[in-house]
């Protein structure tokens, strides 16, 4: 058991525990017990036996003019509760907490329940959950990301994924090209084609996450239906859809055929995949079902969308097949970006054939519990194999 003490006027960290001396971080800094005249009250409490906490994570969070950061706060607690039973420890700390001799990060108090701040070395592998796709884009990021290359400490979750890019990549594999629906970057000379060859398209921001800036269009007898999470339109011309959607064209959008779906009393459903690489292989933490209502553009639910057990609407024929595309998936992305996880949103259509919608590069916390409690084991296994000591 390791007892952790910090004096705040030094910024210094003192440890209690049945060894001499302690190390910790990427430059295994040593930590000493209090000096006799030291007293204050234990910080935090550490499950070792060994003499090193290992390994020392640091969360890198968005930064918040109003808090210490943004970010999935339930998340980094569950973190730091499940890290600190198996020897380890983690820090959340934003761009702005870098310093050339430390870091300032921050844990969270059980006994306040507030976040507090202190002084840091660097960690032994860094996770990044900043949660602001133009936040992370910043010189700022950039430079950080570099000097933590420089100093060797590996970091994964590099940067949110891009829809394009990943529906290429997956294009590309044999097998994997038959899961992804026919997919192109959007422009206004591409829609009317697309609408003669498909009745019914999505179009998706490249950069989107949880069904933002997501609109399906439809091609009726009459003109063109234009849907989206707040309205449906009717617009008689395509000149005048186009009016309609060329605003949204500043960013990068793709145009997707839409799949038919199978359902559950009248209702679409897909399937959200978690894959972790804990070791030196990928494996599936857990399958969710999200069921979405009635001509609902997404299943997330946040928009309405609701959970369904999986044994209710699928067996083990689907979970072997999901398992299957999911980790090739998986394999595929990680030859190209920095990651140790990811999710996935899959469909089945009415044929049972399955489609590849979503792959995310910051997982969502899953609503089962018994998916998020193996996420955040698992999470703890992978900074264990990818740390530097």
């Amino acid at each position: 058991m390791i007892d952790l003490m910090y004096c705040s006027e030094s910024n210094r960290w003192y440890q209690k525990s049945t060894y001499r001396y302690l190390y910790w971080g990427k430059d295994q800094k040593r930590l000493y017990p209090p000096p006799s005249s030291f007293s204050t009250k234990r910080v935090i409490q550490i499950e070792s036996a060994k003499n090193s906490i290992r390994p020392l994570v640091g969360i890198i969070a968005g930064t918040n003019p109003f808090h210490h950061f943004s970010g999935n706060a339930s998340i980094f607690k569950d973190i730091q509760r499940e890290i600190t039973n198996h020897g380890g420890l983690s820090y959340v700390f934003t761009p702005g907490d870098v310093y050339r001799t430390h870091i300032q990060g921050y844990l969270y108090d059980e006994d306040t329940k507030k976040w507090t701040g202190y002084h840091f070395p660097y960690p032994n592998v860094i996770y990044n959950r900043i949660p602001d796709r133009e936040e992370e884009l910043t010189n700022m990021v950039s430079s950080l990301f570099a000097l933590f290359k420089q100093k060797d400490i590996p970091f994964f979750n590099r940067s949110f994924f891009q829809k394009l890019d990943i529906f290429s990549y997956l294009s590309s594999h044999e097998y994997l090209t038959l899961h992804i629906p026919e997919t192109i970057e959007l422009t206004i000379e591409n829609l009317d084609p697309l609408l003669h060859k498909f009745p019914s398209v999505f179009c998706k921001p490249s950069s989107g996450s949880k069904g933002r800036g997501i609109f399906r269009v439809k091609k009726l007898p009459t003109g063109y239906q234009y849907e989206d999470h707040e309205m449906t339109r009717y617009f008689s011309s395509i000149t005048a859809l186009h009016t309609h959607i060329a605003p949204f064209l500043h960013e990068k959008y793709l145009v997707q055929k839409e799949i038919q779906l199978s359902t559950y009393n009248n209702h679409p459903y897909d399937f959200r995949i978690m894959l972790q690489k804990p070791l030196n292989y990928w494996t599936v933490t857990g399958i969710g079902i999200r069921v979405g209502f009635d001509n609902s553009l997404t299943t997330h639910v946040p928009r309405g969308g609701r959970i369904v057990a999986f044994h209710k609407l699928a067996d083990e024929k689907d979970s072997l097949i999901l398992t299957k595309i999911a980790i090739l998936a998986a394999e595929v992305i990680e030859e190209r970006e920095d990651i140790k996880e990811c999710s996935m949103d899959i469909g089945k259509d009415t044929d049972g054939h399955f489609w590849i919608f979503e792959a995310n590069s910051k997982p969502m916390r899953f609503d089962e519990p018994a998916i998020h409690r193996e996420y955040i084991q698992s999470l703890i296994s992978t900074f264990r194999t990818f740390s530097a000591f």
